[in-house]
């Protein structure tokens, strides 16, 4: 008896562990020799896993997944060279199921059916679609240049335009969140949720309640965790919050500490010398800086740059005589990863206590904007 119980106990667990995908693809007009490959998004880098000979026309991959995860599958003639071997591939979102991939001659414009998520996040894209391709087509209108470098269209063309985009970015986000709201049990509810609710400079008190919401088991699920983890870190930048402290070295090699500034206001200041956002901006950190700077105010700016030269290139170039500091890891870097910054230019301002007072305060008056708050 006491055999039969912990059998049935096990049960559950041997089905769960037992989980796996069968993927299958059919090209039913493929000539040519050719073999099909499988990448997984590993770190934020696409690796090939596997890879097969298409027999006939099909080709199959078998595997078991912790949870859905984004795939691409590729194909390409045995005998064709790499420069034209990468064209045909198709992305998705790959689970544990039996899952086709249905095509002609080749696999970029194959059909997927058997997989959920797939099909969810299908839906949400079609609606984002049309607003997608809107921004596009501003984008391309209105940032022509001529021969000469100068823009097509006159500056108020242009701002009227950009105000276009941002009610269209708007839109977007809200259809998001409603996509997430309305797929609290779904993978691609939580995905969504994951990379378009908590965007690059999301507030963590207004957007965890939704979090809460889902079910326990996507939650606790490997994507569940990465999104917890994700608000965490987006609390370290929230106002009210006191500021995580860090130290990196400066330009010339020597550490430095941001609690270094207690007692002053500081604009701890995101920022790369290829952002050119960031160097559209910097004129008026400079303005403000040069109006406010002494025993009150000081400005730290953590450059997402992976090369010195350029770094500091742009340091004198632009003219900034405060402090900088970088470990010149690109997007990796230590202090931008600590804060969850995955976007450029951003800012936070941190009182004389350490608390965090402000964010993203920018643009032409930005002196006023940061008298605001320095007493």
């Amino acid at each position: 008896m006491k055999k039969l119980i912990f059998t049935m106990l096990l049960l559950p667990f041997f089905a769960a562990a037992q989980q796996s995908y069968t993927l299958t693809g059919k090209l039913t007009e493929l000539k040519t020799p050719a073999k099909a490959y499988i990448a997984f998004l590993k770190n934020g880098i696409w690796k090939e896993t596997d890879s097969t000979t298409i027999k006939n026309g099909s080709f199959t991959f078998k595997g078991s997944l912790d949870e859905p995860q984004n795939v691409i599958v590729a194909v390409r003639p045995i005998n064709a060279k790499q420069a034209s071997a990468n064209r045909d591939y198709i992305g998705f979102i790959l689970e544990n199921s039996k899952v086709t991939l249905t095509g002609k001659d080749g696999i970029a414009n194959a059909s997927v059916n058997g997989s959920k998520a797939e099909d969810e996040n299908k839906e949400r894209e079609a609606t984002v679609r049309p607003l997608t391709n809107k921004i596009i087509a501003l984008q391309n209108k209105y940032g022509k240049k001529n021969k000469d470098g100068e823009y097509e269209f006159a500056l108020e063309q242009r701002k009227k335009a950009g105000d276009s985009i941002s009610t269209l970015v708007a839109e977007i986000k809200k259809i998001n969140t409603t996509f997430a709201e309305t797929h609290l049990n779904s993978y691609a509810g939580l995905l969504a949720y994951n990379y378009y609710v908590l965007d690059s400079k999301f507030v963590a008190s207004e957007v965890e309640p939704m979090f809460h919401r889902f079910s326990a088991q996507l939650k606790n699920s490997p994507l569940g965790k990465r999104t917890m983890e994700k608000i965490e870190i987006g609390k370290r930048r929230q106002e009210g919050s006191k500021a995580t402290d860090f130290t990196q070295n400066d330009q010339n090699g020597k550490p430095f500490k941001l609690s270094s500034l207690r007692g002053k206001y500081v604009l701890v200041d995101f920022w790369a010398s290829w952002c050119v956002p960031c160097r559209a901006e910097n004129p008026n950190v400079v303005k403000a800086y040069n109006a406010l700077k002494g025993d009150k105010f000081e400005i730290v700016s953590v450059s997402l740059d992976a090369g010195k030269e350029q770094w500091l290139a742009a340091i004198e170039t632009d003219g900034m005589p405060w402090i900088h500091v970088s470990d010149l890891k690109y997007w990796k870097n230590e202090v931008a990863l600590m804060y969850g910054i995955n976007s450029v230019p951003q800012n936070i301002l941190v009182d004389p206590n350490g608390l965090i007072v402000a964010k993203n305060l920018r643009g032409e008056n930005l002196t006023e904007q940061l008298r605001k708050y320095i007493k």
